[in-house]
């Protein structure tokens, strides 16, 4: 009888435990099997337009590849420039649109649309990409100025602590600039940095960097008062 009384004891003790706190626990139950399936719906969903976008941006690639010498056609240049802008409107945050916008500058370029291709590397650099992308965005930027004869700001571009693999392009670019502003010994020191920073896959452009750096004639030393050549 007073196992049966402790077993009736213990089922009200529950009970009214389940009355206080059976609500609580149900909701805390719920919130935790609710964010799991949300957490993996999440990453389902992350997954799928990864694939998605990755798949657009190497139609986009397939598109834009010509052979060696000829130039795209202009039914290769829409389509790699529709898929370019449907990654920029539809996957924003990927790497995939950022490279989209790049084609998208390329294209500008090659149509002489300068204004829209840097709007476009202007809209890479505003993504805060990573510090590789970034580099080569402000290198296609200069470009772009450079071509614009925007001389300063194309410079401003350039301007960077360390351009790490990108420093011979930088200093090979800035001593263009300079050198179109007159500035040739500055001109000349941007070539002897680029050409002792190239990389060992960078070899073809060691010849190009020696012939501008030969071509770069240097001041003759402005002589002080009262001194002679004697």
């Amino acid at each position: 009888m007073a196992e049966h009384l402790t077993d009736e004891e213990q089922l009200e003790a529950l009970k009214r435990w389940w009355k206080d706190n059976g609500s609580s626990t149900v909701a805390t139950i719920v919130i935790a099997v609710t964010g799991y399936f949300g957490w993996q719906y999440w990453e389902t969903s992350q997954q799928a337009q990864a694939e998605a976008a990755s798949a657009i941006y190497q139609q986009m690639i397939e598109a834009s590849q010509v052979p060696p010498g000829q130039v795209i056609s202009e039914e290769s240049a829409a389509t790699a420039g529709h898929l370019a802008g449907e990654l920029k409107s539809n996957y924003a945050s990927s790497l995939y649109a950022q490279q989209g916008a790049l084609m998208l500058a390329k294209l500008a370029v090659e149509n002489k649309d300068l204004d829209q291709a840097a709007a476009e590397v202007k809209w890479v650099l505003a993504q805060n990409p990573d510090e590789a992308l970034a580099l080569l965005a402000h290198l296609r930027l200069a470009k772009i100025y450079y071509g614009q004869e925007q001389y300063e700001a194309a410079l401003g571009e350039l301007k960077t602590q360390d351009a790490g693999a990108f420093t011979a392009a930088f200093e090979g670019l800035k001593g263009d600039i300079l050198l179109a502003q007159g500035d040739q010994q500055g001109a000349r020191a941007a070539y002897q940095l680029a050409l002792i920073s190239l990389l060992p896959a960078e070899g073809a452009r060691r010849a190009l960097l020696e012939m501008k750096l030969n071509d770069v004639k240097v001041a003759a030393p402005v002589l002080a008062a009262g001194d002679s050549n004697e």
